[in-house]
């Protein structure tokens, strides 16, 4: 009878299991053809492999394999071991056994029997009991299923269907670790119409600090009565206080956002091109959207993924190894924020070290710099933003803040070229393919109501192809298809940009001739319609074992290399290419700066702006959000007719539309 759970095993797996190092050699030594082996397997289903080489392997049937034994020195997952699975499988296919089944899978169907059989009575009752504590775990059904502990920082990946031995689990523990004990659980708690999900076990209701949120609100009423240009340090610190008691209470993230309209607040004090109004009305409205989660509790999406957990914090980091993976760019109107993504080898979490960097104002006459020239910009300990996410940064100390900014502080810290070798990079942040992606995707609440990290779309996934390589000249955008090893397919969009050209005609001179060496692909990721989106912060391109990246955001054009020849830049329309999906935004904007005058000094200019923009919501079809811009103009109209207004209901309208447009502006 085939050993399936070999079977199931996929070279990725195997350098999991061992290193890729091994899996290289491996498969060298089989396809060199200098090695004779005897290949056996008794009834008990053991694989006993005696190579020409003098080694000699044991892979028994049952058993993990970690209980794999080979006659060699290693006391890990050794290359013969890798060869003799390599050799198994190849010999299967030529006697065509049929191929074990790739397809989705549920953890959750392992019955308690089998639990029984790996683990002790006593492992079990301490997996139970803090499974019972509470957890929240991000769980997706695929080909190889995950579980993403969320409180503890590990993950579980289910290599072979039904059997727990081959596990990997980012903890210390020997496999297979409580964690998969907890994972089984977890996934039986996960609708069976789900591919995949939020869980969370816990069993009572956390409270809800009505006082606290009371408060905020009161807060948040006036200063869109008052405007942010009318607040004063008093009012600053008011919000400095307010953060301290949401964070007593455990409300991280709506302390993270109270924490973030203070920033906004000095920023417009010291004219600092980084102040948006837009952002304003962004960071009000997801604060309504949280603070109306957490009163309500549905139960819908779990309250440690409104709220944060004790992950969520800052933390100290000690000696740590930083794998970079490309650096990106968040560009607003007056201002450029760069960012360099590294995986923290140990832990797998990923941060961001980066800088926002305000424009020249308009009276220097300045053209402000390229995003390969910001690049350039030291960071950390003499090293910038460019071989950060390109190399590999040591540390020493430093602090990571809840939404994964890596603080070096006065750490000792020093930057070393890496080898690109990302099948060692870490799951979550390592997809399996698109589709696993794609399920964690769609069951992720609106970003309004998931955690704030700055990496939380962020992924690394092979590549097994790229085809219709193009520079869109309606979209402005270098576009690509990309195809994973499981034959799903994702679209790479890389916008271009004047500050960013060198790294666009780069990209696109590398798609066109290079695009057989694509092996990885790194950086955000969204859904948009059906498509999954993919844009990118690195490639990884590999020609015979030799690998090498482009960071499409701030790489260097070689002079010599085709790629602007394909660019047809043309003039953007003045007409709005997604009316529906726009109007979201085009409310922010303005509901941006009605906060920041305040809804006491409007005028009647301000009453037909927003007649207006609710004409533009019903010609949309967003009638609902048409209906609440025109009853916050029918407020502001009222002010103009009373001579003692009172501003709390043109408040209630404003605060509910800045609501429902973040949400809105989520969706699109």
């Amino acid at each position: 009878m085939p050993r399936n759970d070999l079977l199931a095993l996929t070279t990725d797996d195997l350098a999991t299991l061992s290193n890729p190092g091994n899996v290289k050699r491996a498969v060298r030594e089989i396809e060199g053809g200098q090695l004779d082996v005897e290949l056996q397997e008794n009834e008990e289903g053991d694989v006993i492999a005696r190579w020409s080489d003098g080694v000699e392997c044991r892979l028994p049937a049952g058993a993990v394999p970690a209980d794999a034994q080979c006659t060699c020195p290693a006391a890990t997952f050794c290359r013969h071991l890798v060869r003799t699975v390599l050799t198994y499988q190849r010999r299967a296919d030529q006697r065509k056994t049929p191929a074990v089944s790739q397809g989705p899978w549920d953890p959750g169907a392992i019955s308690d029997e089998a639990l029984n059989a790996v683990y002790r009575k006593q492992a079990l009752v301490k997996a139970r009991s803090r499974f019972q504590e509470g957890l929240l775990v991000e769980l997706v059904r695929s080909a190889k299923p995950t579980a993403h502990f969320d409180d503890e920082g590990c993950t579980v990946r289910f290599l072979v269907p039904g059997e727990l031995g081959y596990t990997r689990c980012d903890c210390d523990e020997p496999a297979p670790c409580r964690h998969v004990a907890m994972a089984v659980w977890a996934f039986r708690q996960l609708g069976t119409d789900c591919d995949a999900g939020l869980v969370s076990t816990h069993t009572q209701r956390l409270p809800v600090p009505l006082s606290v949120l009371d408060d905020v609100e009161s807060s948040v009423q006036r200063l869109a009565a008052d405007g942010l240009s009318s607040i004063s340090a008093v009012g600053r610190d008011q919000f400095r206080r307010l953060e301290a008691r949401c964070r007593d209470a455990g409300l991280i993230w709506i302390a993270d956002i109270l924490a973030d309209l203070v920033l906004e607040y000095e920023r417009y004090g010291a004219h600092d091109a980084r102040f948006a109004p837009m952002h304003l009305a962004e960071l009000i409205g997801e604060l309504l959207v949280r603070s109306d989660a957490v009163r309500s509790d549905t139960g819908e999406v779990p309250q440690l993924v409104i709220r944060g957990n004790r992950q969520d914090r800052l933390t100290t980091m000690g000696h740590a190894r930083l794998v970079g993976l490309g650096c990106g760019v968040r560009g607003s109107r007056r201002s450029a924020e760069l960012n360099a993504y590294l995986q923290d080898v140990g832990t797998g979490s990923v941060v961001v070290v980066g800088r926002d960097f305000p424009d020249p104002a308009p009276e220097e006459a300045v053209e402000p710099k390229s995003f390969r020239q910001l690049a350039q910009t030291h960071v950390v300990k003499g090293a910038s933003l460019a071989a950060l996410g390109a190399g590999q940064l040591l540390i020493r100390g430093g602090k990571r803040a809840a939404n994964r900014r890596f603080l070096p502080g006065r750490a000792r810290a020093t930057v070393h070229p890496q080898g690109f070798e990302w099948e060692r990079l870490r799951a979550p942040v390592l997809a399996e393919d698109f589709q696993e992606i794609r399920a964690r995707l769609a069951a992720a609440p609106p970003a309004s109501l998931r955690p704030r990290r700055l990496t939380e779309d962020f992924h690394v996934c092979r590549i097994a192809g790229v085809e219709s390589v193009q520079f869109d000249p309606v979209q402005q955008a270098v576009v690509a298809t990309l195809h994973d090893t499981a034959g799903g397919i994702a679209l790479l969009w890389h916008p271009y940009s004047t500050r960013g050209k060198e790294g666009s005609e780069s990209l696109l001179a590398a798609l066109h001739s290079r695009a057989e060496q694509v092996v990885f692909a790194a950086g955000r990721v969204c859904l948009r319609f059906s498509d999954l989106v993919l844009l990118p912060t690195c490639l990884v391109l590999d020609e015979a074992g030799a690998r090498t990246a482009i960071q499409p955001w701030i790489e260097a054009f070689a002079a010599g290399t085709n790629g602007s020849a394909h660019m047809e830049l043309v003039a953007p329309s003045d007409e709005p290419a997604d009316p529906v999906g726009d109007y979201p935004g085009q409310l922010l904007e303005g509901l941006g700066e009605l906060l920041l005058c305040g809804l006491r000094d409007i005028d009647a200019s301000w009453i037909r702006q927003w007649r207006e923009m609710a004409r533009l919501g019903r010609a949309a079809g967003l009638t609902r959000l048409a209906g609440l811009t025109d009853a916050l103009a029918d407020q502001m109209e009222a002010k103009l007719g009373t001579p003692r207004w009172d501003p709390s209901s043109a408040t209630d309208a404003l605060t509910r539309l800045s609501a429902l447009a973040r949400l809105a502006a989520d969706l699109a």
